[in-house]
C-alpha cells in the first residue's frame, strides 16, 4: 500500500513540475500583475480563456492571480 501512495505522489509531483515549467514562460509572466491580483476574490463563471503563454484558463481573473494576461 505504501509503494501505491509513494508512486501516485511522485507522479503528481511530476505532473506539478511540469505545469509549473510551462506556466513559467519569462515574456509572458508579470509579477506586478500577480501582485495586483493575489487576493482579490475571481468570480465562479468559467468562460474558458487562453493566457499569453499559451494555457487555458477557467477565467480572466484566475489567469491574473498567476501573474498571465489574457490574449484579447
Amino acid at each position: 500500500m505504501k509503494t501505491g501512495l509513494l508512486n501516485k505522489t511522485i507522479l503528481f509531483s511530476f505532473f506539478s513540475l511540469i505545469l509549473l515549467l510551462a506556466s513559467c514562460d519569462k515574456d509572458c509572466y508579470n509579477p506586478s500583475l500577480e501582485a495586483e491580483f493575489k487576493d482579490k476574490m475571481c468570480t465562479m463563471d468559467c468562460p474558458k480563456v487562453i493566457g499569453c503563454d499559451g494555457i487555458e484558463y477557467c477565467n480572466e481573473c484566475e489567469a491574473n492571480k498567476r501573474g498571465v494576461a489574457v490574449d484579447n
